[in-house]
């Protein structure tokens, strides 16, 4: 029937999203002006390949790349020392072609002289043939960790991670699981699944069919779909950066990440948005009215949101915020010292064997 065709459209569209952006081309281009990208592969959960690749700054250019130019420009006259203390930075964004869709803000990463980790959150030949919103992707953070933990001979790293859309809700995710991933950027995090469902104006008995069919094909429903759940699993030390880069759409919304910033905890949060006309020139801050409502009940929060003039000055407050923390990283939490303890077998492992993970993810 027809109604069954259009739900079956419906979890098509929100289970395989497809960027058109990237349509027809290779995950990996052979060259990126301002780049060097040194491809490899890692095995991850059920031993798929994952295909990644290290985007670092090209010494060997002397302008860079016209992204990097106006990076260099706004952080010109800015003390970024701290950087040096960040090992890697998690670069993700699209589900469906993840290296490509990070390349651009990996290009500007490096022009400050940070290391990129870009990936494939589909695995390869397509081996996750559902989009879960960062759930089960997010495994491969360590994998990734591990990666680079062998390739640099040292367990004590500091490894950040900067997601956009279902990069952000990965990186959350991640984070809660994962103490090795010692911060996150998330930009323009995505709503609830529930909520995208109801901002479409859909009627009730679709989207319980949306939600039936989905977890079907998942095991998940779409209330399980959100960052929020794994927020509340942060630890206390790990430090979040919240950006609203100005898009508006059903899937993400300025209330979306006002929503996660009120979970999260005072000393770990920090959110900047893009400035407004009505906004005072002389300000650097505004604070917003949020109302979180929940049947038939509403809770009023107080949000302070850092402004930012354009999207140009997105990326030099990424890179001021990771200046800012890198360095006080290096004092590995004790939780984390508890999990690495070289005299446990679990990370002196016998010959001939891996490195057992010690992250727990839900499923």
């Amino acid at each position: 029937m027809w109604f069954v065709s259009h739900v079956d459209s419906q979890v098509q569209h929100l289970l395989h999203p497809t960027s058109s952006l990237y349509s027809g081309y290779s995950e990996l281009p052979k060259h990126v002006q301002g780049l060097n990208l040194e491809p490899f592969v890692i095995h991850g959960e059920s031993n798929h390949m994952i295909h990644a690749c290290l985007a670092t700054v090209n010494s060997s250019s002397t302008s860079g790349s016209p992204r990097q130019q106006v990076v260099q420009e706004r952080i010109k006259d800015t003390d970024l020392s701290g950087l040096e203390a960040a090992d890697y930075v998690l670069v993700s964004a699209d589900w469906d072609h993840g290296i490509r869709s990070a390349l651009p803000t990996a290009e500007r990463l490096a022009a400050a002289g940070l290391r990129c980790i870009l990936w494939e959150p589909r695995g390869d030949d397509e081996a996750r043939s559902c989009c879960t919103r960062g759930i089960r992707e997010c495994k491969d953070v360590s994998y990734l960790i591990d990666e680079l933990e062998q390739r640099s001979g040292k367990q004590n790293l500091i490894v950040l991670g900067i997601g956009r859309d279902f990069g952000a809700e990965l990186m959350l995710h991640a984070a809660s699981n994962e103490p090795r991933l010692r911060g996150v950027v998330a930009i323009d995090v995505p709503a609830p699944l529930n909520k995208v469902l109801q901002r479409r104006n859909l009627p009730l008995w679709q989207r319980e069919l949306i939600g039936w069919r989905m977890k079907e094909l998942t095991g998940l429903e779409p209330f399980d779909l959100a960052a929020v759940k794994s927020v509340f699993k942060l630890p206390r030390e790990k430090p979040v950066l919240l950006i609203c880069s100005g898009q508006k759409s059903p899937e993400s919304e300025p209330e979306d990440t006002y929503a996660l910033y009120t979970q999260l905890r005072p000393e770990q949060r920090q959110l900047y948005i893009l400035r407004q006309k009505e906004d005072p020139a002389d300000t650097s801050y505004r604070s917003i009215r949020y109302i979180q409502k929940g049947g038939t009940q509403s809770v009023k929060h107080d949000v302070q949101a850092n402004l930012l003039n354009d999207t140009e000055a997105v990326l030099p407050a990424i890179l001021r915020w990771i200046n800012d923390i890198a360095p006080g990283l290096r004092e590995v939490p004790a939780h984390v010292q508890q999990l690495t303890n070289l005299s446990d077998p679990q990370w002196n492992p016998a010959p001939g064997e891996g490195k057992k993970h010690y992250a727990r993810f839900s499923p």
